[in-house]
């Protein structure tokens, strides 16, 4: 008997050594996390790889190739609605020749036409008349030889559309290798960033939490804090207007032309510092405060329908939680900022906002999750992870309900 015990004992204490040798996402691995971050920044500011003027130059190739590919979509539509109109004209210049057609032939074959010219009382009269039959004639040509050039101008139209076609392709590849080729810089033409520096405090922060509820230090988190997941997903204000949808978009920039990834949707006319929603349940992973650009941010994990996904809430005139918070879709995160005292021009410290609103996005994984399947802690994954956000309108379109 006593064997048998020991033999239990011995498989419980190799069941244990072995859940936490596979633990999914543990407290160690996310110091780990934090140690890699904090070595990067290190590495980062001894050997300056990348100078900001090759970060410009490939910021302006990939702007450049955007409004390039923007230019061939507009010619492209533009052509198609001449070939249209052309097509248009064709058609009634085919039905007017026609007619002209058949009255030339009712004409000819009932001898109409002589008998219009001996029936003229004088010389002059029979060169009027003469004149008038020409003119009807050369009209009847003119509209042959019209309808043969429109039809070679159709033509030639399609061969230009397909060159077109053929040139938007290659400017489409050259813009995808132009994003390729920024490599872990992607977040450099993004509005709202997040630096290393807040990284480094954001996962500090998280530790802090884990270690303060008691995880252990190999204890896979998703066991220490659970997540509820959500069947649905709700909108973060009561309501709003998108002012700018998700990815590429181009304006004028100081009287310049500007082009940047927008990797999430802002939502205007919520009202000033309005109660900003999570959208689903989940838990509040960091909180950044007073960042240069993005203000005070909220990155909450979730789990809708089976998938980890990060959401990121910016421009935040307050923030209502902490960090490990468990919220739901009737949690108030913060409130709508971007504008008022929270302006750089105001005093405040938010330079990429020009007036209140909520940035929204939503990335696929956990961003500063740790070492977890779909966890990651650079925010050029987390901007190359976004998708465009679910549920909500798109540009341009308002909506006056969470529903």
């Amino acid at each position: 008997m006593k064997k048998f015990v020991k033999i239990l004992l011995l498989l419980s204490v190799c069941f244990v050594n072995l859940k936490n040798v596979y633990a999914d996402n543990t407290l160690r691995d996310l110091k780990n996390e934090l140690q890699g971050l904090i070595n990067k920044k290190a590495a980062n500011e001894a050997e300056k790889n990348q100078t900001q003027s090759e970060i410009d130059s490939t910021n302006a190739a990939i702007t450049k190739a955007h409004q390039d590919v923007e230019k061939a979509e507009t010619e492209i539509e533009l052509a198609k609605e001449k070939i249209e109109s052309t097509n248009t004209k064709i058609e009634s210049l085919k039905d007017q020749t026609g007619r002209l057609l058949v009255f030339y032939e009712i004409t000819i074959n009932d001898n109409s036409l002589t008998s219009y010219i001996d029936s003229a009382s004088s010389v002059t009269d029979l060169i009027m008349r003469g004149e008038a039959i020409s003119q009807v004639l050369d009209y009847n040509q003119k509209q042959l030889r019209g309808l043969e050039d429109l039809i070679l101008e159709n033509e030639q139209m399609q061969i230009d559309l397909a060159k077109k076609q053929k040139e938007l392709n290659e400017k489409i590849d050259t813009f995808e290798e132009s994003v390729k080729s920024l490599k872990n810089n992607l977040s450099s033409l993004v509005e709202v960033t997040v630096g290393i520096d807040d990284e480094i405090s954001a996962l500090k922060q998280r530790v802090t939490f884990y270690e303060k509820i008691g995880c252990e230090l190999d204890q896979d988190l998703d066991e220490c804090v659970k997540i509820k997941s959500t069947d649905s997903w709700l909108k973060p204000t009561t309501q709003g207007y998108i002012s700018s949808g998700f990815g590429w978009r181009s304006f004028i920039l100081n009287g310049a032309p500007y082009s940047d990834f927008h990797p999430g949707v802002d939502v205007a006319n919520a009202g000033a510092q309005a109660p900003v929603y999570s959208v689903s349940n989940g838990t509040v992973a960091a909180i950044i405060y007073r960042s240069e650009c993005g203000g005070n941010q909220v990155f909450v994990h979730s789990i809708v329908q089976g998938q980890k996904y990060t959401l990121h809430y910016a421009h935040l005139y307050s923030v209502n939680v902490n960090v490990g918070d468990t919220v739901t879709q009737d949690t108030i995160v913060g409130t709508v900022g971007g504008g008022g005292a929270t302006l750089r021009q105001n005093g405040g410290w938010d330079t990429c906002s020009t007036g209140w609103h909520l940035h929204f996005a939503v990335a696929m994984g956990y961003y500063l999750g740790g070492k977890c399947d779909g966890c990651y802690s650079d925010f050029n994954t987390f901007v190359s992870k976004s998708i465009e956000p679910p549920f909500m309108p798109k540009f341009g379109q308002a909506y006056y309900s969470r529903y």
